[in-house]
């Protein structure tokens, strides 16, 4: 085959292996090939819905239940040098089975077979175009961050279970001002009894449908929520990083989308929920110790749909029992400055960036101390920002309090 390594080649056109995984879909005849594979195999792992699809086989056959008790039984069977098939639900790729066998074996070892996927079925049914589609999964997932995931998306299939159902999902993007969407629910795709329904976000709450259904979102008209601008954002006594500086100190940070990241001495929680917005895979924490402004944040964090984990506590103890952060951003300390830096540091993962922006020069002073006495590699920037504003009949330059912005690398 043109173009391909000898390992890629051999594994594209040897066939059945060690491991073979197929795709099913209900209404669809059964792949040459998978049925091959299914009827050739000495032991069949498959749910027990989609053992309805395929052929009489005199294999052993085991009912996928929980994953743990899969895993166990597929490496126990392999160890017996027994050929596996497992049976999937249309593309075993796509949020399927498919993927944990595909990181935990060698691939030479795994033949696979997909059959179409519910999405798909799903955007032909509806005559929909699949471009710029975003797919996400509930489907045994917590719905937590959702918001941020789907926020100024315009074409959305949620892929749902029996916790995180149609109702539930619209309940909470309801929470968070997501109601600008028209919702098709399609249940029981490929089956005789299969139903599409057109529902507003808020028309869903109460509903009951199928276990098996599939979530399609379309935004309504063209409206999108502005970035984070201060005047929207409630705050005490003005306490806020203003844009300005949160644009540079966020850039300073150099998130990936599904960082960790903490932002201690939240405040408004400004960097938290922008945060978020450029990292909506990512497990946000905003840490702040005064309640009132822990209320402030969650105001702000729905205003703007994004979903975002507040911890009301005082750093460092706070921070404890959380996730250890790729990146730390530090707004406020208390006066606690270097007992905060070190323990952050110390929990940063390898190549994890901290963030601090600091007013007074004890602070600045108290964190470049420790810097220095630990030989960490450092930068520091002195920002200073004027916004024009006007004075009576003439226009002057009004100064923002100055800032350093300190950052660590953790090498």
């Amino acid at each position: 085959m043109k173009g391909c390594t000898a390992k890629l080649c051999r594994i594209l056109v040897t066939g059945m292996k060690r491991i073979n995984i197929v795709g099913v879909f209900p209404g669809m005849p059964i792949n040459p090939e998978a049925e091959k594979c299914i009827m050739e195999s000495q032991v069949i792992f498959s749910g027990r819905r989609n053992l309805e699809l395929i052929p009489q086989t005199p294999a052993q056959i085991f009912n996928i239940g929980s994953m743990k008790q899969f895993t166990g039984d597929l490496a126990n069977t392999l160890a017996d040098n027994k050929t596996v098939t497992v049976v999937a639900s249309g593309d075993p790729l796509f949020f399927g089975i498919g993927k944990y066998i595909t990181e935990h074996y060698d691939s030479g070892d795994i033949y696979i077979v997909p059959e179409v996927s519910s999405l798909q079925v799903a955007l032909s049914r509806l005559g929909m175009d699949a471009s710029h589609m975003v797919a996400i999964s509930l489907h045994g997932r917590e719905i937590k961050g959702l918001a941020q995931k789907i926020r100024n998306k315009r074409k959305i299939a949620i892929f749902t279970d029996g916790n995180n159902t149609p109702s539930r999902i619209a309940e909470y993007m309801t929470s968070f001002g997501l109601v600008d969407y028209s919702s098709y629910v399609l249940e029981r795709l490929g089956y005789k009894d299969e139903s599409i329904s057109k529902y507003k976000i808020k028309e869903l709450i109460g509903k009951e449908f199928n276990d098996l259904n599939i979530m399609i979102l379309i935004k309504d008209g063209n409206g999108k929520i502005s970035l984070l601008d201060d005047g929207v954002l409630l705050r005490k006594n003005n306490n806020i990083t203003k844009k300005e500086i949160r644009e540079i100190s966020i850039s300073e940070l150099d998130l990936n989308n599904g960082d960790t990241m903490w932002d201690v001495g939240s405040g408004s929680g400004s960097v938290a929920i922008y945060a978020s917005l450029i990292n909506p895979d990512g497990n946000i924490f905003a840490i702040e110790k005064d309640k009132a402004l822990c209320n402030f944040i969650d105001e702000n964090m729905r205003k703007f749909s994004t979903d975002i984990n507040i911890i009301n506590g005082e750093a460092p103890e706070a921070l404890d029992g959380i996730p250890d952060p790729e990146a730390v951003f530090i707004g406020g300390s208390s006066g606690n400055i270097k007992n905060i830096v070190k323990y952050c540091y110390v929990r940063l993962k390898d190549g994890g960036r901290m963030v601090a922006n600091i007013t007074t020069m004890e602070n600045f002073y108290a964190m470049m101390n420790y810097i220095k006495e630990n030989n960490l590699q450092f930068d520091v920037k002195q920002v200073n920002i004027s916004r024009l504003k006007p004075v009576s009949v003439y226009t002057r330059f009004e100064p923002l309090d100055q800032i350093y912005i300190v950052k660590v690398v953790k090498k």
